[in-house]
């Protein structure tokens, strides 16, 4: 039998093609035995989560419109994919195109209290009622009374609408009929709006610090803690309730228990938290705004405001906004704390800036309301993609011919 001699350039191939293989599944032989494609699809898919995208370039922006209102707001307006709403002292309540400013519709409605857009209803106070329109129309779908007045804004979340009076009762309604499905007294009223969170969870930080979670089906005590200070508006993230104290604490407690996970002090007041990932955002009176790890609570970066921040801060696709007195907003990088621009505003504002935090490109992202009516509406520049200017041709390409004679 005629035995095949192996060459060096096939030795050399056959070595080339183990090195690939040895490469592709992670420069270790022992890698390839132990890669199945489910552990390869969970490591690609783990990849990808871990991947750092983009912050939205919320500012700098321009102004796509603005208009003077023939009366000043009555309560902080509301905005839909389409329109806002805005709540007038004239006993009004107007709807404006959002991407146009144009007029959708005008009611006679009264309330001082926050609009509230869920589905494609809008939700308001209005006397000792909570009414509800279609928001396309303005139109009346139901109304309910309420038995005394409210002590903070009502909340919509998938298909439940809450409330919570100045005794201490928190109310869940039905959003489509305005049915009352349960109530739950809790002995002190709520300064700030019920937050929906965790597993089918309702939070409130209550006037008698007390912090209480809610099942939102049946309104069902979870569980409650006792904190110290006048507490702000909580904010949940994954396992976590973060909420904020006059006694310059953050806490972050276990969801499901409420026992205290961390706590971090401040210089000063905090005045709101918000969540993103794995990361905490919040505001302090010291004009801090800080970002800390959710788990253990250690710090990733600290930056001054610039401003006195009067509300919680918004984090959103990499991004964090803080709304403060001068200048009116303030966007950060939520990596890093870089500022990505600052906003003033003529006049101060009556509610947060509304703000569409999917940031579609080329139509109005964020729309600010003053006391004085003026409603501006503008665009992110950085989300126009517009195309370069075009430059003059100042000569004509190629080689200029000699004029050819004709005998």
């Amino acid at each position: 039998m005629v035995r095949s001699a192996r060459t060096t350039r096939c030795c050399v191939a056959h070595a080339l093609s183990t090195v690939f293989i040895i490469t592709g599944w992670g420069f270790c032989p022992h890698a390839v035995a132990a890669q199945t494609p489910e552990r390869r699809y969970e490591e690609i898919v783990r990849t990808f989560r871990e991947a750092k995208a983009p912050p939205v370039p919320l500012l700098p922006i321009e102004r796509a419109w603005t208009l003077k209102l023939n009366s000043a707001p009555s309560a902080p307006a509301a905005m839909d994919g389409e329109r806002i709403y805005i709540p007038l002292r004239d006993n009004l309540l107007v709807a404006l195109y959002r991407e146009t400013g144009i007029l959708a519709w005008i009611r006679p409605y009264l309330t001082s209290a926050p609009l509230v857009f869920g589905g494609s209803s809008l939700f308001f106070v209005e006397e000792s009622f909570i009414s509800a329109l279609d928001a396309a129309s303005g139109s009346y779908l139901w109304q309910t009374p309420l038995e005394a007045p409210l002590s903070a804004p009502i909340v919509w979340d998938n298909g439940w609408l809450f409330a919570i009076t100045k005794p201490g009762d928190v109310l869940a309604f039905r959003a489509d009929t305005g049915k009352l499905v349960w109530k739950r007294s809790l002995g002190s009223a709520a300064p700030h709006a019920p937050v929906p969170g965790g597993e089918n969870t309702l939070y409130l930080a209550l006037a008698d610090s007390r912090i209480v979670a809610l099942a939102v089906g049946t309104g069902d005590v979870q569980w409650e803690r006792q904190l110290a200070g006048t507490l702000s508006v909580p904010a949940a993230g994954r396992d976590r309730v973060f909420i904020g104290s006059t006694n310059n604490f953050l806490y972050a407690l276990d969801e499901e228990t409420g026992r205290e996970e961390w706590k971090w002090r401040n210089g000063g007041d905090v005045i709101g938290a918000a969540v993103e990932g794995d990361v905490v955002y919040f505001a302090t009176l010291d004009n801090i705004i800080r970002a800390v790890n959710r788990g253990n609570g250690n710090q990733r970066w600290r930056k001054p405001t610039g401003t006195r921040p009067v509300l919680p801060p918004r984090a959103f696709r990499g991004t964090v906004v803080l709304a403060g007195l001068m200048p009116a907003l303030t966007a950060f990088v939520g990596l890093d704390g870089t500022v990505l621009g600052t906003h003033v505003v003529d006049g101060d504002l009556v509610g947060a800036p509304l703000i569409d935090t999917s940031a579609p490109p080329g139509q109005v992202t964020l729309v600010t309301v003053t006391r004085e009516g003026v409603v501006d509406a503008m665009r992110p520049t950085g989300l126009l993609f517009r195309e370069a200017p075009t430059t003059p041709v100042t000569a004509v390409p190629g080689r200029a011919l000699t004029r050819e004679r004709l005998d």
